[in-house]
């Protein structure tokens, strides 16, 4: 169970996606100019009002307080304010800046904490993003003050009050209507300036301060009483009506009987009454949802307290990951599961007749199986989402590295509505940020360097996803400088992770030495690389994720990574083979072709090894048996298996094939982690129809083997 309110829980999904449109938006739709367009301005503008309100309703302030300088700033360009591009780059630099502030900070919400960090630097550099001169600002100030003078002079007969909020509290208009709702009965009409509250003047209100003119007040004892009840009131002030009007008023009580007073008072509030319910309907909802908005901010201040008293013990609840589901898909899932109901108890009728039909039980049997497998892809296909918000921040590494290394990179996206599963997608944001770093620190040149070269200043980082069978492959490529073979193979005996000679390592087993732990060409330690760790974690998380990694490179053209990952982590197509008296499940992606026991030949080398030439190509043979430490039913007959990957391609022998089938993939049992080659060759397990558990074969470790 989540240890936050589902309250909470809406608050960070809704924001978070958010935030993630935001960057989308901020780093894809500038122009050349570096502008970006009204439609774009309006939806950033929006984004940040949403922000702003739900967490003003949360009781987040500083992050109500960031959001709002930011949404001032989009509320000036969009009312026609002219940015040059180099202001344009700093307008974006900032909000960059906010949206990683304010994930961190939501995320800090998702944990069950209450975000306390420092907004000082980032509200300062909003604030004074677009600030005119200090003249412009005192002319404004004081046209602002004289417009609210010549209001307060205005209806001097009444009580005015002019109450101020403090600052940066957000929702300035509906607290406006608060204080409405807290001085009713205390007169006989009142006036506000602003007029209309249920416009949007917040702003207004913040800088102005509110204005209440009431007519016959009945008490300011009690009027004060009822003001300072307010929430988040900074101060406000009271002006009594003057003398000379006050003596106005007691002669004309004076002339008038106490009776005709009475009936008259009566009869005025029975009117305004009325007339405040026929025509003040939509006011009169706006105080009711006040009156519950301050009684729930009163119980979330309570409950920001407890949260601020316990943001130091250890927080260990359960994140909610949510999902965002085409509508059809959820229908196509209703349907199927009530086809399978129906299905299901057909299928049961049939088996207890006693005239049992085998005919009707079979084709009935069928037609639940094929709704199985249809169930089973819809499932799936709800797990799928489009890989485009992964690819779209690394646009953000691009351009930030870009503005550091002083280098020119355009970053070009392709295939980024390609689907797969969300767990891959969560596990692949990781490696594939390592890999654009790489490419723009090690790959591409400085632009005089590549002047020089003959090549265009700017350089190419490509990044494509496409699906290919079961597998979706994502290829990383740049048009920079390439691998340097000699530079690599010469680290790589430095470090001791090969004894051979230059002569002896081909291409692809040299470059594969950049993703060895702590390898690295770079001689100095920068911000970016010089450890030996970015390749090692795109190759572990890669390996995690039953994918593969391969790299080629041409030098002074640039490099390519090729990953590929299968689409998804729960369901793979297996064959079934049988080692010793074992059960094992190799994936049927990686298997190309099946050779009965006989129909291949065997040949040795020198060195005892082991291989078959197929078709005119020569394969190493693996046999599982010996791999495992098993033994083998026959060691001179048995299936040969020729598996294949971007690695490369082997054969590997098996005493039996069983059959092929669906298997859900499960986490190996912790019991058999602790065997050192279940741990290096195998990538998980399954659960077979008589209930035994069946490993299954990691292909790429044994290639490498």
């Amino acid at each position: 169970m989540s240890g936050i309110d589902s309250m909470t829980e809406f608050y960070v999904y809704e924001n978070m996606q958010l935030l993630e449109q935001l960057e989308e938006i901020l780093l894809s739709g500038q122009s050349d100019t570096g502008e970006l367009s009204q439609e774009e301005i309006e939806e950033i503008f929006r984004a940040m009002h949403t922000i702003k309100g739900s967490s003003a309703m949360m009781g987040y302030d500083s992050l109500m307080n960031l959001t709002h300088s930011i949404e001032d700033v989009f509320d000036e360009i969009r009312s026609g304010r002219k940015l040059t591009q180099s202001k344009w780059e700093e307008v974006i630099d900032v909000v960059l800046a906010i949206i990683d502030f304010l994930k961190d900070e939501i995320s800090k919400v998702q944990e069950g904490l209450f975000p306390q960090a420092s907004i000082e630097e980032l509200y300062q550099r909003s604030s004074n993003l677009l600030k005119e001169d200090i003249e412009e600002n005192i002319s404004y100030n004081t046209q602002v003050d004289e417009t609210v003078d010549e209001v307060v002079n205005l209806d001097s007969n009444g009580m005015k009050i002019k109450v101020f909020f403090e600052d940066g509290c957000g929702m300035e208009s509906i607290r406006a209507l608060g204080v409405l709702m807290s001085l009713e009965g205390m007169h006989s009409s009142i006036k506000t300036v602003p007029e209309n509250l249920e416009d949007d003047c917040d702003g207004e209100i913040a800088q102005n301060g509110l204005l209440l003119v009431l007519e016959n007040p009945i008490d300011k004892e009690a009027i004060e009483k009822a003001i300072q009840g307010t929430m988040f009131l900074k101060c406000f002030e009271i002006e009594e009506p003057n003398e000379n009007n006050k003596e106005e008023v007691a002669e004309a009580e004076v002339s008038e009987k106490i009776e005709e007073i009475e009936i008259k008072e009566d009869l005025n509030k029975e009117e305004t009454v009325i007339e405040e319910t026929i025509t003040n309907k939509e006011e009169t909802h706006v105080l009711e949802v006040v009156k519950e908005e301050s009684q729930t901010e009163v119980k979330e201040n309570k409950i920001e307290k407890k949260k601020t008293l316990d943001k130091n013990k250890s927080n260990k609840e359960t994140k909610n990951n949510f999902l965002t589901v085409n509508i059809n898909k959820i229908d196509m899932l209703m349907n199927l599961v009530g086809e399978i109901v129906t299905t299901e108890s057909m299928v049961e009728k049939q088996s207890q007749l006693e005239n049992f039909d085998r005919d009707n039980f079979e084709k009935q049997a069928r037609r639940l199986h094929q709704l199985t497998a249809e169930l089973q892809d819809v499932v799936m296909s709800i797990r799928m989402v489009p890989i485009s918000s992964t690819f779209t921040k690394m646009q953000r590494v691009v351009r930030d590295m870009s503005k550091k290394t002083g280098k020119i990179v355009d970053l070009e996206l392709i295939g980024e509505q390609t689907e797969v599963d969300k767990t891959i997608l969560e596990n692949i944001s990781d490696p594939l940020m390592h890999m654009i770093r790489n490419s723009m620190d090690h790959g591409v040149e400085m632009p005089e360097e590549r002047k020089a070269a003959g090549k265009p200043e700017k350089a190419t980082v490509t990044l494509e996803a496409k699906n290919t069978g079961g597998d979706v492959v994502i290829v990383i490529k740049d048009d920079g400088r390439g691998l340097n073979k000699e530079a690599i193979v010469k680290k790589a005996i430095e470090k001791g992770i090969t004894t051979k000679r230059l002569e002896e390592i081909s291409d692809k087993e040299a470059y594969n030495f950049i993703m060895a732990p702590g390898f690295s060409t770079k001689e100095a330690v920068t911000e970016y690389s010089g450890r030996g760790v970015g390749m090692d974690v795109v190759h572990t998380n890669i390996k995690k994720l039953r994918g593969s990694i391969t790299i080629d490179s041409e030098s002074g053209k640039g490099t390519m990574f090729i990953i590929r990952i299968p689409l998804t982590l729960a369901i793979i197509d297996g064959m079934k083979v049988e080692i010793g008296n074992e059960i094992y499940i190799i994936p049927s992606l990686n298997i190309k072709e099946v050779f009965r026991s006989g129909s291949y030949e065997i040949v040795k080398n020198p060195n005892g090894e082991e291989h078959s030439i197929v078709r005119g190509n020569c394969y190493k043979i693996h046999r599982l048996a010996d791999i495992l430490g098993i033994e083998s039913k026959d060691k001179n007959e048995g299936i040969m298996i020729l598996v294949e990957s971007e690695i490369g391609n082997i054969c590997i022998i098996v005493d039996k094939i069983i059959g092929q089938q669906n298997v859900v993939i499960k986490p190996i049992p912790q019991l058999l982690t602790q065997f050192e080659k279940v741990q290096s060759y195998m990538s998980g397990c399954s659960i077979l129809e008589d209930g035994s558990i069946s490993l299954i074969f990691d292909v790429n470790s044994i290639i490498t083997r």
